[in-house]
């Protein structure tokens, strides 16, 4: 498929000529768009709103099939992407965990992948194409965080103190109507509106469709990743297993030309050692201290996770990501659009339209 370097190579070379009008023949063109696919490269930003109203359908169809906790799933895209090697350029997150199942640092991740095919199996029946193993993998994690971070702040979970759930007041005086909070107006009093403000701007810029948005578009793999199909540049392995030093698991984020902060954020989700053996290293504790002394707050540990996460889920297939893909061509206007059905009779153009009509059962909304 069309990676995104080959889009830009594309528009660059467009700048005179009309988006949709090169490439293809007007008879080859015309079959196309009566089958609902493209003929030739869409103009970029189109391709991706389309990508992005695509994951926007897949949301509420995880939460409603995925209920292993979200941490469960953080991992899990981490081991899938853990084999990424940037000197190479191979590996990363590729959705060949669902082969890897049988390696006994894998069995934790059985059920996950297990409902994750559930709700595949869902989109694929809904949508006009199936959604690919990597990109669903990708996708999960920041899906369910959104609900999740909710639950959090309405203190659903002992995760924070009731006066710092609300900045209205305390939770028990203000009350949490998590299905009040997802749905305009938002809250049924003046005080959970205001809460539910608060919350957006607490966890701002966390969500998959907007500022830590889930690039789509990945290539599967057929088989499951090893030391010599990924091609290594170096002696490692695939990923550090529990029990490995803090210099092996630093050195694997240094082959993966990822940061100390970030693996550091991720740690409690690597594996069962990852986070109290670099708590141990010198290089490390000072940036577990600075954690520690946010994580009171709303906001301030997710935050830097799920950038953290993003980093990682970038590396490898996501780079050469297709942006055709998900995408249908609009048989009147040429446009393109997410793959997905009719919402309300309505077509669904942009992540705005999915947010008021789509509900499965849970609504799609934007942190």
């Amino acid at each position: 498929g069309l990676t995104r370097r080959d889009a830009l190579i594309a528009l660059a070379g467009a700048v005179a000529t009309p988006a949709f009008l090169y490439g293809a023949t007007d008879s080859e063109r015309e079959a196309a768009r009566e089958a609902g696919v493209t003929a030739e490269p869409v103009a970029l930003a189109g391709a991706l709103r389309a990508q992005t109203v695509y994951a926007g359908f897949c949301i509420p169809i995880i939460e409603k099939n995925v209920s292993v906790p979200y941490e469960t799933l953080i991992s899990l895209a981490i081991r899938d992407a853990g084999s990424y090697d940037a000197a190479s350029g191979s590996g990363g997150l590729n959705g060949s965990i669902r082969f890897e199942l049988d390696r006994p640092e894998n069995k934790k991740f059985v059920d996950a992948v297990r409902q994750l095919e559930a709700a595949k199996r869902e989109i694929d029946t809904k949508a006009a194409q199936p959604i690919g193993w990597a990109d669903l993998i990708a996708l999960a994690p920041f899906a369910t965080a959104r609900y999740q971070f909710l639950r959090d702040y309405c203190g659903v979970t002992p995760r924070y103190e009731p006066r710092w759930q609300y900045k209205a007041g305390d939770i028990n005086i203000v009350g949490c109507d998590m299905e009040d909070m997802l749905r305009a107006p938002y809250g049924h009093s003046a005080e959970q509106i205001e809460a539910t403000s608060w919350f957006r701007q607490s966890f701002a810029g966390v969500g998959p469709l907007t500022g830590q948005r889930v690039h789509m578009g990945r290539e599967d793999a057929t088989v499951a990743d090893t030391a010599s199909n990924v091609k290594l540049e170096t002696a490692l392995p695939l990923y550090p297993l529990p029990g490995a030093s803090a210099e092996e698991y630093k050195a694997w984020f240094r082959r993966m030309r990822l940061s100390l902060p970030a693996l550091v954020n991720l740690a409690p989700y690597v594996d069962e050692t990852c986070e109290k053996t670099l708590r141990a290293d010198p290089e490390c504790s000072m940036l577990f201290a600075e954690i520690d002394n946010k994580s009171y707050a709303p906001g301030y540990k997710e935050k830097p996770l799920i950038k953290a996460l993003r980093e990682v889920t970038l590396r490898g297939p996501a780079m050469s990501a297709d942006v055709n893909k998900y995408v249908v061509v609009d048989a009147k206007s040429g446009a393109a659009r997410a793959a997905i059905p009719k919402i309300n009779g309505k077509t669904v153009k942009n992540v705005k339209t999915l947010m008021d009509e789509y509900h499965d059962p849970f609504p799609v909304w934007i942190m």
